[in-house]
């Protein structure tokens, strides 16, 4: 519960980085100024640390969506009913990480802006999407 506070932050400011990445122009002021005043300071230091948790989090969503393939060619034969007993919440979470991921891999086929785009929402919105998808 103490974290809880990061499901309502990261998809901000994963939001903030996509209309920043798509608009330029948008960026605030105190990031094109010399970081003389606190209020810059304060400014990068929030920036590196939200930053830092969405890249944190974009990790283990990509460990995750590499993760899916491997883990699915695995239990294949539980699959087709010549195995033991199989959690089914994991099968199918892991079933649409590999969907997730051919849809990424797909975008970044077509166009790599995107790709970046729809990685970033994804990133910011893990902790909901997991607790989504479990």
């Amino acid at each position: 519960m103490k974290w809880a506070w990061l499901e309502f932050l990261m998809p901000l400011f994963a939001l903030a980085l996509l209309i920043v990445f798509f608009k330029p122009e948008y960026v605030p002021r105190v990031f094109l100024e010399n970081a003389t005043s606190p209020q810059a300071w304060a400014a990068w230091a929030f920036l590196g640390a939200a930053g830092g948790v969405l890249i944190f989090s974009g990790l283990f969503v990509l460990f995750f969506l590499l993760y899916s393939p491997v883990y699915l060619a695995g239990k294949l034969p539980l699959l087709t009913g010549r195995g033991g007993w199989t959690d089914v919440r994991e099968v199918r979470f892991y079933g649409f990480c590999l969907v997730i991921l051919c849809l990424l891999l797909g975008l970044l086929l077509w166009d790599w802006r995107w790709f970046v785009a729809a990685f970033l929402i994804v990133a910011g919105f893990a902790p909901a999407l997991w607790r989504l998808l479990v």
